[in-house]
């Protein structure tokens, strides 16, 4: 099955995307682990798409002595291979290694797994 005609967005920022969302209710996407197989069995069907997954205030890590955040547009391959900071002596990395396979890690991200929180999800 194909999903519904939908327009696709590119906002340039996070702003843009915020007003994209409250002016036309659109969806926010980035990996599309989750959402991609929701739009091709039709159990979404979304009239505007915003695709936020190249917004870099989505994709900063601040890290300070006592924490580190993470922003939502982070891939789990990111972690995987320890390009963010990694406070749990390699458990992070360990169990973003086992988040389905690589092609999923590459582009499937923290925010939207955290968002869709799907319990059969590959995690």
């Amino acid at each position: 099955m194909k999903p519904v005609a939908f327009s696709y967005e590119f906002p340039q920022d996070l702003e843009h995307a915020a007003r994209l969302v409250d002016e036309f209710s659109a969806t926010p996407v980035a990996g599309c682990q989750s959402l991609g197989p929701m739009l091709n069995l039709r159990l979404a069907r979304p009239e505007v798409l915003a695709d936020i997954s190249n917004l870099e205030e989505l994709r900063r890590v601040e890290e300070t002595s006592d924490l580190v955040r993470y922003g939502a547009g982070v891939t789990h391959a990111e972690i995987e291979d320890g390009e963010v900071p990694d406070p749990t002596d390699g458990w992070l990395q360990t169990v973003a290694a086992e988040i389905a396979h690589r092609a999923v890690r590459n582009r499937g991200t923290l925010g939207g797994s955290l968002c869709h929180a799907d319990p059969a999800a590959d995690w």
